[in-house]
This record gives structure tokens, C-alpha cells and sequence, in this order.
């Protein structure tokens, strides 16, 4: 691709780019090194998605509000979810990318390839690009706005890379102090693995050690309106002998809430929230005092 602007320097670019982004919404930008993603399976690295890649921008944002967390009902979010508000911004940065520097860009599917693998792990690439660090669920948290969903961008266009952060953000020190005085932290207290949840871990030294997330027993909760419930209840509906048995199941409130749920939810869920809801990090913006 023939490139059109040679006038901006590749930190220009980059500050270009991350004011368009924040315009947008973003609240956290960084840039991954696409040599770092060792720790990615091969197949499934940045220059798997686009040869000759020399950046991996990360955006994020578009996180609940504070009414989504005040609802004691988590499935509303499958309707509701905001996911793609932060993919569009990235679509907006990879056309920029393409129409005003000439470079190769390629927004990186939310979705899950072959094998319900993702096209790229975008935890890695957030940590990698210094927009925070994985929770014990593994969603990441960024230090500033605790949960937020990722958007990825894949470029041929050279920029300068951020750093992880040095510092884990968690457990946070609420959680470190809880920890302490009752052995568990406000996530593993809502969700612990031991009464049939899926958290659990020590802290020590203010860090986890023996962490654990049982991502099966997640993933099967949440997605019961989505689309392995429509896989599930069709293959059902198609062996079902009996015509108004079949018809009873095809306009059932499972399988009409799973359509919905299809059509407007956010693709790459996969928790029911809770732990984040008691999630110290950035606590106070789900909170609006009346």
C-alpha cells in the first residue's frame, strides 16, 4: 500500500490516532510491541491476522453505566451490552490508518475463530500495551477505570510501544486488606469456587499466588441465551417427532430470549459480571448517590 502521509513522525501518528480514539470514547490507548505475543499460540498472533504487522493498537471503554450496575438483574447486560460502540471506534482508527497514513490496518474480530478460539487474545494484547492487568477472572482492569471492554487494531504502521505496567492492579488494596481480616477478597466472597462459584486464590505479599478461574463453569452460566442455547434448542426442535411439541419449543420464552440475546449482545461476553460489580477498582463510577 502506497503510503500518503510522510510528514508525521511515528509519534504524531500515534497522538493522532489516540486523540481520534478518546474523541470517539476510548478511555484507555496504548501500543503493543507484535513481537511480544509469544505467549499467544501460533496461529494466533497479530501477524497471523496481518503479515508485516508493526504495531497493535488497543483502545478501551464503553463500560457499563452506572444503572447497568445498579440492576440486581445481570442478564439485562446480554441486551444492553456496549461492546460495540468501542469495535466501531477501532474500525474508525483502522480506516484512518488505511485512508490518511496508507498503511495496512485490521480491526481484530471480537468474536471466536475455529475451534471457539478468539482471533487474538485481547488481554494479552492490553497488558502487553500497558491498558492495564488481568483480574482474577481474568477480564482486565485498567488502573483508572477498572472494567472496560478492548477493541484491537492490527497495523503495518510503525509506532512506539507502551510498557505492561509494572504494578498488577489486582488485587486492589481494599481487596489486600479484606483479604487479611477474612481470608477472602470481595469477588471470591460473591463468587468462590468452593461453594460451587468460580473464584478462588491466596493473596501474599499483596499479589495472588495459587489463583484459579474455572472459565467452564462461567461460560456455561452465562450463556444460556446465546448462541450455543440456539445450537442447543434447534438441534432439539429438529429431533422432536411430535409437530406441536416442536412448535411449543421453537416459541418458547428460552428460545425467543436467546434470538434477542443473539441479536443485540455483546459477542465476546462471557461472565455474569458479578465479580466486577464488587470490584474496588473504580468502584466509585458505579455510583451515582441518588
Amino acid at each position: 500500500m502506497k503510503n500518503r502521509d510522510n510528514s508525521a513522525s511515528g509519534p504524531d501518528k500515534k497522538l493522532s490516532l489516540e486523540k481520534t480514539a478518546r474523541k470517539a470514547g476510548a478511555l484507555v490507548f496504548g501500543v503493543a510491541d507484535p513481537d511480544q505475543f509469544t505467549a499467544a499460540p501460533v496461529g494466533r498472533r497479530p501477524r497471523d491476522l496481518l503479515p508485516g504487522a508493526k504495531s497493535v493498537i488497543v483502545i478501551g471503554g464503553a463500560k457499563p453505566r452506572a444503572g447497568d450496575w445498579a440492576s440486581p438483574k445481570f442478564e439485562h447486560m446480554e441486551l444492553s451490552s456496549t461492546n460495540d460502540r468501542i469495535t466501531a471506534i477501532a474500525m474508525k482508527l483502522s480506516h484512518t490508518i488505511e485512508r490518511e497514513f496508507g498503511y495496512y490496518a485490521v480491526t481484530t474480530p471480537p468474536g471466536v475463530d475455529e475451534g471457539q478460539q478468539p482471533f487474538l487474545s485481547m488481554s494479552l494484547a492490553a497488558e502487553l500495551a500497558g491498558c492495564g492487568t488481568r483480574s482474577l477472572a481474568g477480564t482486565i482492569l485498567s488502573p483508572d477505570h477498572g472494567f472496560v471492554y478492548l477493541a484491537v487494531v492490527i497495523t503495518t504502521l510503525p509506532l512506539p510501544f507502551d510498557k505492561p505496567l509494572d504494578k498488577p492492579v489486582c488485587p486492589a488494596k481494599p481487596c489486600i486488606d479484606m483479604y487479611e481480616e477474612t481470608g477472602r477478597t470481595p469477588c471470591t466472597a460473591v463468587c468462590d469456587a468452593s461453594s460451587g462459584g468460580c473464584l478462588s486464590g491466596k493473596i501474599e505479599n499483596g499479589q495472588w499466588q495459587d489463583r484459579y478461574y474455572d472459565a467452564a463453569r462461567c461460560t456455561a452460566r452465562v450463556y444460556n441465551h446465546w448462541i450455543p442455547s440456539f445450537q442447543k434448542i434447534l438441534a432439539d426442535s429438529l429431533d422432536e417427532p411430535d409437530k406441536e411439541t416442536r412448535r411449543m419449543k421453537v416459541n418458547s420464552g428460552l428460545f425467543t430470549r436467546t434470538l434477542w440475546s443473539m441479536t443485540y449482545a455483546n459477542i465476546s461476553q462471557g461472565q455474569c459480571f458479578e465479580c466486577i460489580r464488587v470490584c474496588p477498582v473504580d468502584a466509585e463510577t458505579r455510583k451515582l448517590g441518588k
